[in-house]
Formats: C-alpha cells, structure tokens, sequence
C-alpha cells in the first residue's frame, strides 16, 4: 500500500505540472501629475536719465591773444558729451490666467473588464483530484485570483492529501501575474515550483519575446503561461470550432490546440451542471476541460489522460466569490 501511494503521488506532481490552473493583485499607487508652473520674462529697468547741471553763462569774450596753433589742435580733439540715447519701451506680454493655474490631475485609465459574468473581480476555488473512474481522492488544488480590470494575479496550490500526503508528500505552487486587456489575459510572469524544482517565464512584449530555461523565443500577441491558459479559456468562452493558444510552460513553448467538442453535463459534488467541453493533445497525453458560465472563474472540470492511459481528474468542491462585478 505505502508504495502504490507514492506512485499516487508521484503522478500528482506530474499531472500539477500539467494542469494546475491560479490570482493576488499588488496594490498599485498611483502618482499624482506634477504641479505645472507658469513664468514670464521681464525686461530690465529701464537706466534713469541724470538730471542736468546747470552751467554758468558765458562770459563775454575778451580781446586775448590768438592761441598758438598747437593749443588750438588740442582744442579741437577735446572729447564732447554725447546727448543721452532715449531707451524704447519694450511692451510686457502677459500670459492668460490658465497658465498659472495647477494642471489637472491625469484622470485614470478606465478599466479593461472582462466580459459581464466571465470573471469576478476576486475568488478561490478547490479541485479534489482523483485517479480512475473510480474516484479515488489522491490530492487536491486551490486556485485564488484577484483582478482590478487592469492588472491581476492568479496562484495555484496543488498538493497530496490523506494517506498519499503521509506516505509521499507532494506540494506544487503556481503563479502567474500580468495585464487584463480588451483581448484577455496578457502573463508578465510565471513561476512555477515543484519538489526540486522551479521554472519560470518571463514575457517581454516590448520586444515581443518570451524567455525561459536560459533561452529567448519569439512570442506572438495571445500567447498564454501554463496558469493564466485556464482563466483565458473562460474569457474567451468558445462554444464551437477550434482554438489555438501558444502556451509557455516554464520549460518550453508549444502551441495547444483546443477542440470545442459541444455542450455536455458534469457530475459535481454539488449536482450537474451543463458545460462546454474542449479538449488538447500534447504527444500521447490530452487536457480536457468543461467550462460553464454560471462557475465563474474557472473550469468545473479538468481532465487529464497520460500516455499510459492513466485518468485524472480535477472536480470543483466549492466556490467562494470574495467580489463580484
């Protein structure tokens, strides 16, 4: 029994790293827009103009001996003062009031909502995870997000519980944080630690490149992290055709293409419910999911098939939604 448990959880820790779906959003400050200040150029003071000295009146000339020629040329170089240069008025342009005046402040960008009903602004939710058909509870996961409309924050815990956590303990955390916009989810970050282990992804969409793993590749709009694939899925709410979604895993970047295979009924704990079915293939391993609009947040079901033919399934036990739109 203690080694068919650590097998169990063994195959947890697989299955997490393939299908644990995650939220918590920083608070963002934001900066008042600085005080704008008007200033205007004065010219100087213009010099004021010396008062006159009053000169005594000349005396009447005197019959005096002719001066010599060389007094006379001395004369005639003397330096005379020069009549004052009135200085022109140089008019003052005010500016209008307005620009004196406090810049307003920069009013907030309006918030990029999902579509009505898709998802709520906060919330958890908690999968039990069985392996067969006959359902044998080996583990379970807990997803909480929160989202402002702008930017949010998805985290994922799944772990072995019961016998399986006693004999072969097993913890794996995702998360993922990045932008809500009017196409959906756009990932920053994602991480991704396991027993021994961490991946990450970190996009740069300036440069439109996604690096994981020590390396760089191209990455185009759309593209999704292993975590905020999930919350994309319910956003986009496809109810026929196919879907493709480049999905990086922290390991490397694939593209999934999802088969929308119709309306079906799941069996929860808390009754059926009707849901959209789709499904991917990686090599000879598959996803299925079943999302319904009446759970928000998340799929009701997640399904996943090894290649050896191994079943298991992720069912939503509760739902508890912090806010709503």
């Amino acid at each position: 029994m203690p080694l068919a448990l650590a097998l169990l959880a063994s195959a947890l820790i697989h299955v997490a790293a393939l299908v644990s779906p995650g939220w918590t959003l920083p608070g963002v400050n934001e900066a008042e827009a600085p005080l704008t200040l008007g200033a205007v150029l004065l010219p100087p003071p213009s010099r004021q103009e010396a008062a006159p000295v009053a000169r005594p009146a000349p005396k009447p000339a005197a019959d005096k001996p002719r001066p010599h020629a060389a007094t006379a040329a001395t004369a005639a170089v003397a330096p005379v003062a020069a009549a004052p240069v009135p200085v022109p008025e140089v008019p003052v342009f005010e500016p209008p009031p307005a620009v004196f005046a406090s810049a307003p402040a920069a009013a907030a960008p309006a918030p990029l909502l999902p579509p009505p009903g898709a998802l709520p602004l906060k919330g958890r939710l908690r999968y039990s995870i069985t392996r067969g058909e006959g359902g044998f509870v080996i583990g379970q996961s807990v997803h909480t997000w929160e989202h402002d409309g702008l930017a949010y924050s998805l985290q994922s815990v799944t772990e072995t519980t019961g016998l399986a956590a006693v004999f072969k303990p097993a913890r794996v955390v995702q998360t993922s944080r990045g932008e809500v916009t009017a196409e959906g989810l756009k990932p920053n970050q994602f991480r991704h630690e396991r027993v021994g282990g961490l991946d990450t992804a970190n996009f740069d969409w300036t440069r439109r490149i996604v690096a994981y793993a020590g390396r760089e590749e191209a990455v185009a709009a759309g593209a999704q992290d292993m975590l905020s694939m999930y919350y994309q899925l319910v956003l986009l709410a496809p109810k026929s055709g196919v879907l493709d979604l480049a999905i990086a895993t922290g390991r490397r970047l694939e593209t999934y293409h999802f088969e929308i295979l119709g309306e079906e009924a799941v069996a929860l704990p808390s009754g059926e419910r009707l849901a959209t079915h789709l499904r991917t293939r990686s090599g000879s391993d598959s996803i299925e999911l079943w999302i319904a609009a009446e759970k928000r947040g998340l799929p009701l079901k997640i399904r996943f098939t090894d290649r050896k033919g191994e079943i298991f399934d992720q069912l939503a036990d509760d739902t508890d939604t912090l806010e709503k739109q």
